[in-house]
């Protein structure tokens, strides 16, 4: 009995990982990615002005996410001149070197570290308690694609009556990836890739599958749990 119940673990395990193969081979990864990072309050019948920007810290600083989420937060709170609020756990080096680069980025307005919470839910609650003010002003909430759904949701629930999101989405390359032309050297014998799908576009939509099903799974659990 034992031995078929494993076999059977094992064969929807196989079922899954072919499924997740074929999928990656399709834009259908892109798409779900892309459909997240979409501002679930966009309404486009007004213009919406920030009158204060939030970062949803991610990691570490320098790190791939919070260099990301910075990069757009620098530009915006410069074009729109408002405040900003750096949402992330206490850290003096890594909140030292955020200020750094939001003033050097051409910053010059106020920015405030909320150092309290360690997730989403905690860290927006944590907003609505000490910035009450916030509630009812026009907040620009960034943060990674995969987040955004989930975390404007969040401040929804929480209360914030004017909240927007914008997703730090990366940049994509316009050139030429192809190995026709180029000197390479190495075994002759062997064949080049040349496909670009295969050496790039494939992988980077594995990892997209793994970014959006676990971001899936957390929007059931926000949900379930009535934190959205």
């Amino acid at each position: 009995m034992l031995k078929k119940i494993i076999n059977r673990f094992f064969v929807v395990l196989g079922v899954i990982f072919t499924l997740f193969l074929i999928l990656a081979i399709t834009p259908a990864p892109f798409y779900m990615h892309y459909n997240l990072g979409q501002d679930p309050n966009q309404d486009t019948t007004y213009i919406f002005e920030p009158q204060h920007i939030i970062m949803m810290g991610g990691a570490g600083m320098p790190s791939a996410n919070n260099l990301m989420r910075l990069y757009y937060t620098a530009g915006l709170a410069s074009f729109y001149d408002c405040p900003v609020t750096i949402a992330l756990p206490y850290d003096s080096i890594c909140h030292a070197k955020i200020d750094q680069y939001l003033v050097n980025q051409g910053v010059t307005r106020e920015i405030i570290h909320d150092t309290i919470g360690t997730n989403t839910r905690s860290q927006v609650l944590a907003l609505s308690e000490n910035y009450p003010e916030l509630l009812t002003t026009n907040i620009l909430v960034i943060t990674s694609p995969e987040h955004l759904r989930r975390t404007v949701k969040c401040f929804n629930k929480a209360g914030f009556q004017q909240v927007r999101g914008a997703a730090a989405f990366e940049g994509a390359v316009d050139f030429d990836l192809s190995l026709e032309n180029q000197i390479l050297k190495g075994k002759e014998t062997i064949p080049s890739v040349e496909s670009t799908k295969l050496r790039y576009t494939f992988w980077n939509y594995l990892k997209l599958e793994i970014d959006t099903y676990r971001e899936y799974f957390a929007l059931f659990y926000y949900k379930i749990k009535g934190w959205i």
